[in-house]
């Protein structure tokens, strides 16, 4: 499976999760869920795009590889990082269900990957 079909799965799960808090009628529940998911999915696309990067250039030392490899893992922390920070300080989302939101989206890309495996296109 692609890194783009597995990003529909996360959209698809948060919009389910999404569907599943409102009827609580709590004020920001939607909002909090899909905006963890939201962070999630970036992570995802930000995945996706180095990893084709990555692919447009082979021949590389397997240094230079393995120094990419970790620029973007830490990109991504940091991405996800700041957007949580920026959603529960600025945006004063809900934790509990910001951080749902952000783990069922997670959870969505490591299961999608594990059962289907990755491609690199």
């Amino acid at each position: 499976m692609s890194l783009a079909k597995a990003a529909v799965v996360q959209v698809v799960l948060i919009l389910i999760s999404a569907a599943l808090v409102n009827p609580l009628e709590v004020e920001g529940a939607v909002r909090s869920v899909c905006y963890g998911g939201a962070v999630a999915l970036t992570n995802t696309l930000l995945l996706s795009w180095r990893m084709r990067s990555s692919a447009r250039q082979p021949g590389r030392k397997p240094q230079e590889e393995l120094f990419r490899l970790y620029r973007s893992s830490m990109e991504r922390f940091f991405v996800a990082a700041l957007l949580i920070a920026a959603g529960l300080g600025w945006l004063k989302l809900m934790p509990a269900l910001m951080l749902a939101g952000f783990v069922l989206g997670q959870l969505a890309l490591v299961v999608s990957t594990i059962t289907s495996g990755i491609e690199k296109s």
